[in-house]
């Protein structure tokens, strides 16, 4: 076994540049010169590792290594694995290799190809500044026909995926999505011109807080109303990639802000927020985590006046301690067996 001296010692020969986060370290994946210094988390007793921006399973600290290096030959893996891990990658059938899935990039040729057509939004009240800076526009043909469609920006300002919004309420899915979207960070990394200048969104948001919401719907409402600091999960569950990205930024505090179905039996918002609200004790200091839904059930659906409600109820949201209501919440989770033994654990964390 590979004691945690010898993990970090070979780690920093290969180049690594460790932070000490207490069980584990972060860094950046090296292997394929990512710069993101919060990518990578590997565990000090083990080795083992996970790549949060790719999303990958966590695998071993010999795949690791082989990754660096880029080679499963024994006599080069020798300077900085033991025998023992010698002998079991000579063990391995010669045909086997090691896979590192790599996220499809789009043209931005493509965005060409996009009609300015946003009547749709406008009689929502989503202002056509807003439209244009976000570079969506009415898909005619292909994969996102008939649907509002937003290109998807990596921090290299690339386009790594497209969501569409059906516009004909004909459509089985009301949202369709092209690419990874465990990977997303939207709309942080959309390209803009300010004052003669290329920037990107996320330089124009304030760190004091991050307001996480479920769709671009409820994104764009935000942003209409003067919240910029808005981000989307594309979903009930905030990914391991927009965890660490929150990280990386260091908000003050994040609101969950999913939708508020308190007219149906279940609040499945509400209950999507509490299970986050444990899964990112992980990282984060519960007085940091917040919840605070819309006043009616998305933010899609709110107006000047709700807005104005929301406004006061997310101010009284930053004095409160949401530890009760957690705790309540998650055990009337569990004895619905809607908690899982993962989450149950963070419970003790609220009573610290």
């Amino acid at each position: 076994m590979i004691n945690t001296e010898t993990i970090k010692t070979t780690l920093e020969e290969l180049g690594y540049k460790l932070r000490d986060k207490g069980s584990y370290w972060q860094c950046s994946a090296l292997y394929r010169g990512g710069d993101n210094e919060t990518a990578l988390q590997i565990y000090k007793d083990s080795g083992t590792w996970k790549d949060y921006v790719q999303d990958t399973p966590f695998k071993s600290f010999k795949e690791l290594i082989m990754l660096t290096l880029n080679t499963n030959d024994p006599k080069v893996l020798n300077k900085y694995l033991n025998q023992d891990d010698i002998r079991f990658l000579s063990e391995r059938k010669s045909t086997s290799t090691v896979k590192v899935e790599t996220e499809k990039i789009y043209p931005e040729e493509w965005l060409s190809e996009l009609l300015p057509h946003y009547k749709f939004y406008e009689d929502r009240g989503i202002s056509k500044e807003i439209l244009k800076m976000l570079r969506g526009g009415y898909a005619t043909k292909g994969h996102m026909y008939q649907r509002y469609t937003f290109p998807i920006y990596n921090r290299y300002g690339q386009i790594h995926g497209f969501s569409g919004r059906d516009m004909t309420s004909k459509k089985d899915a009301k949202w369709k999505h092209m690419g990874k979207k465990s990977t997303w960070i939207y709309p942080a990394y959309v390209p803009l011109e300010k004052n003669g200048l290329k920037i990107k969104q996320v330089d124009l948001i304030d760190l004091n807080y991050i307001i996480i919401v479920e769709s671009i719907g409820d994104c764009l409402n935000l942003m209409q109303h003067g919240y910029n600091n808005v981000v989307v999960s594309f979903g009930l569950d905030i990914s391991s990639t927009l965890s660490c990205w929150i990280i990386e930024m260091g908000f003050d505090n994040i609101i969950i802000s999913f939708n508020n179905d308190n007219s149906k039996s279940s609040n499945r918002g509400l209950d999507a927020c509490i299970k986050n609200f444990l899964k990112l004790l992980n990282y984060f200091d519960k007085n940091l985590i917040k919840i605070c839904l819309p006043v009616k059930n998305d933010f899609g659906d709110m107006n000047t006046d709700d807005f104005e409600e929301w406004s006061k109820k997310l101010d009284k949201v930053f004095e409160t301690d949401q530890s009760p209501l957690v705790l309540k919440k998650s055990r009337e989770l569990i004895k619905q067996k809607k908690l899982s033994k993962t989450l149950m654990k963070k419970l003790v964390l609220l009573d610290e």
